[in-house]
C-alpha cells in the first residue's frame, strides 16, 4: 500500500494538469468554426472516456496527500467530476432536441 500512494501528490497535480488540457482541447475544437460536426464527435468519442479516467484516478489519489494541500486537491477533482457529469447530462439531454 505504500508504493501506491508514494507520490499522490504528483499524481493528483499530473491528473489535474492532464484534465485541463482535455478540457482545452474540447473547448477549443468546439469554438472552432472549421470543424465539422463529425470530427467534434470523434473528439469527443476519443477524449471524454480518458477525461472520465484521469479525473477519477486523480480525485482517489487526492485522498492520500498528507497535509493541508489535500481539501484543494479533493475540491479540484470533484469541480472536475462534477462539470463533466453536467456536460454528459446536457449532451444526453439535448441529443434528440435539434438536428
Amino acid at each position: 500500500m505504500e508504493k501506491f500512494v508514494k507520490n499522490a501528490l504528483k499524481v493528483s497535480i499530473a491528473s489535474l494538469v492532464t484534465s485541463l488540457i482535455l478540457y482545452v482541447v474540447i473547448i477549443g475544437f468546439f469554438l472552432l468554426s472549421v470543424v465539422t460536426a463529425s470530427a467534434f464527435a470523434t473528439v469527443i468519442k476519443i477524449t471524454v472516456p480518458i477525461l472520465i479516467l484521469v479525473t477519477i484516478l486523480g480525485f482517489v489519489y487526492s485522498f492520500f496527500i498528507k497535509g493541508k494541500q489535500k481539501i484543494p486537491f479533493v475540491i479540484l477533482h470533484f469541480v472536475s467530476l462534477c462539470a463533466l457529469s453536467f456536460g454528459i447530462y446536457l449532451a444526453v439531454s439535448f441529443q434528440g432536441f435539434a438536428p
